[in-house]
């Protein structure tokens, strides 16, 4: 496909007629508008490229650095030999403490006072010169919980002073309460996530009268976990693990000031719970949970939330999945808004099955609102494609295990009704055999890519089948002036 040529009606003038002084502007980059440099520079991926971009002149060097120390990461890595080095630039900013200036968003780790402890008076002090921090995150997975909270707390006090909006802390073992009692003196913040591996629960009881003004997103993990629970434990002996401690009156007391949650992700929590706190949250959009069963309400009341994301992670030593799992999502979306729906849902005996009216029960609700179905640990028939396709005509990506499929013809036929289908993911399952499991292997080549994608009212451009990932966009030809529709097949493998 040739590109369309047209003339330049801008006050510019034609190309002929461009003066010396405008060649100059489009061929020296110091000509070039600062302002517009950081928008180019944002697509920039690797941290090298800005870097050399800093150096190459003094209009590149003042639009590249806002972007470098943007973020400020801490890290230890390990060398061939085993030994640890620490990578964090407080260094820099304490010797060009102009730089703090641009610095938005924070990331520490206790593992620098673990493996250098005396460089955390130098993080200390650069965390103080970064008066413009929105966010801070801090990781820690040390064996030592006492020096852990010695060295959050002095962070915290240091971020008590600052205008920090958002906070972030995971760590495997449990905040002491001089810590606890410092986090609740924190005031104005919009996100929160604590993940806490051991140790007792935080609900932010105490702490969510004072964040309810404020407080949009949400990362909570309540649930006490233990570290020896192993996947050979039965589901309700996991799910009563997990929540102990949390008792369901308690989350919705905690929740009920936090009135202007947009975001949550609850880890832990008694599935009892979920439907209620949905009554609580009338602003809510996003929801990422877990299911351990029992969840079902009989109620008359409905949830106010209208979700928009729905997140499911559930388990079960049974194929067909977990009990009343369909019922009760289906309660929690009783209003026509959910635009993205994911299930991971793990089983012992291999994925389980998608019932054909759990979909058809969603789509009178749902079906002219949902674009994302990922749903890649259930397993769908072709014709649940099919299904899918038809009943949810807006939908742009989805993702799935195909429980059959004898020929990449049979895929074509499935989502032909998908006319705004963007991105399809198909995965190898496993199913029950007489030996046990045995993996489905989807037959699928690169020129059948390119056949789906080229046919006619079709929009996809990535298909995913197994490790398989097919790419495709139009391309210029090298040679000719020409447009030429080229696919790329990549082996994704897992991290």
């Amino acid at each position: 496909m040739k590109r369309a040529r047209t003339s330049s009606t801008s006050d510019v003038g034609s190309p002929r007629e461009m003066t010396a002084d405008m060649v100059e502007l489009a061929f020296n980059p110091r000509k070039i508008p600062l302002d517009i440099l950081p928008l180019i520079f944002e697509h920039l991926v690797d941290r090298r490229d800005l870097h050399v971009c800093a150096q190459l002149c003094s209009t590149f060097h003042a639009a590249a650095t806002p972007l470098l120390y943007r973020t400020l990461d801490s890290r230890v890595r390990k060398t061939r030999l085993g030994r640890p080095v620490v990578c964090h630039p407080a260094g820099t900013l304490l010797k060009k403490p102009e730089y703090a200036k641009y610095v938005r968003h924070v990331r520490e780790t206790g593992a620098i006072g673990f493996s250098k402890p005396e460089l955390l008076h130098d993080c200390q002090q650069a965390v103080k010169l970064c008066t413009n921090i929105q966010s801070f995150s801090w990781s820690d997975q040390s064996p030592d919980a006492s020096h852990n909270d010695e060295v959050l707390l002095a962070f915290l006090n240091i971020l008590q002073t600052l205008k920090l909006k958002q906070l972030t802390i995971r760590t495997y073992l449990s905040l002491g309460e001089e810590v606890w009692d410092k986090l609740q003196e924190f005031r104005g913040l919009t996100k929160v996530a604590l993940w806490v591996m051991e140790g007792p629960p935080r609900v932010l009881q105490g702490w969510s009268e004072h964040l309810g003004s404020t407080l949009t997103h949400l990362e909570l993990g309540v649930g006490v976990v233990s570290s020896h629970i192993t996947h050979h434990r039965s589901h309700s002996q996991l799910s009563m693990q997990r929540s102990a401690g949390v008792p369901a009156s308690i989350l919705i007391s905690v929740f009920s000031h936090l009135t202007h949650l947009r975001s949550l992700r609850l880890k832990g929590a008694p599935t009892s719970a979920i439907l209620e706190i949905l009554r609580t949250l009338p602003k809510l959009e996003s929801l990422d949970t877990e299911y351990f069963g029992s969840g079902l309400s009989h109620w008359p009341a409905e949830p106010t939330a209208r979700l928009r994301e729905l997140t499911v992670r559930t388990s079960s030593i049974d194929v067909q999945g977990p009990q009343q799992l369909w019922s009760w999502i289906l309660q929690l979306l009783p209003h026509p808004s959910l635009q993205s729906f994911t299930l991971n849902a793990f089983s012992t005996q291999g994925d389980a099955p998608l019932p054909r009216r759990f979909l058809l029960d969603m789509a009178k609700t749902h079906g002219t609102t949902l674009t994302h179905f990922n749903v890649s640990s259930a397993l769908l028939t072709l014709d649940d494609v099919e299904c899918l396709c038809t009943i949810f005509p807006a939908l742009e990506t989805l993702s799935c295990s195909l429980a059959f499929c004898q020929e990449a013809k049979q895929v074509e036929a499935a989502t032909v009704n998908g006319r705004n289908l963007r991105e399809l993911r198909l995965h190898t399952s496993w199913v029950p055999s007489r030996y046990g499991t045995e993996q489905v292997t989807i037959p699928f080549a690169l020129e059948n890519a390119r056949t789906l994608m080229l046919r006619e009212k079709s929009r996809i451009r990535v298909i995913g089948v197994g490790r398989e990932l097919y790419t495709g966009q139009w391309v210029r030809h090298a040679s000719r002036d020409e447009l030429v529709f080229e696919v790329v097949r990549d082996i994704v493998y897992d991290a």
